[in-house]
């Protein structure tokens, strides 16, 4: 006997998880005349583009993550006496200077880095 693990109440939050929209009508009338099997497919290769995607969203936001950092150093080469003047200095060049709110989260979402780097900005005094 096969255990089932799919959930017809949160399919849609799997797929939204997945692919970053929720499922379409094509999507709903495979799954609602799917078998348990087919059911079970497909969650299970849901879970499998979710699990990749997730992986490739941390590869690019490590990449931008070394981006912004160099970026940073060639800021201070370029004459910012400190980290803290180059990324105001950055910042104002992209045309952030103003977005001093929510503690960096929305300088980090706008440089896609992952709000677990929004103390940079802090520190930098200017979230």
């Amino acid at each position: 006997m096969t255990k089932y693990t799919f959930c017809d109440e949160t399919v849609s939050d799997l797929h939204k998880d997945a692919w970053g929209h929720r499922p379409s009508n094509s999507f709903w009338f495979h799954w609602n005349c799917g078998t348990d099997d087919a059911k079970q497919k497909i969650w299970d290769d849901l879970i499998d583009d979710m699990v990749k995607n997730d992986a490739e969203e941390a590869r690019i936001k490590a990449d931008n993550v070394s981006n912004l950092a160099k970026r940073i150093k060639d800021t201070c080469k370029l004459g910012a006496k400190n980290y803290r003047t180059a990324i105001r200095w950055i910042l104002e060049a992209d045309g952030l200077e103003h977005d001093k709110y929510y503690g960096g989260d929305q300088l980090a979402f706008e440089f896609n880095i992952g709000f677990k780097h929004n103390k940079l900005f802090k520190l930098a005094g200017v979230a």
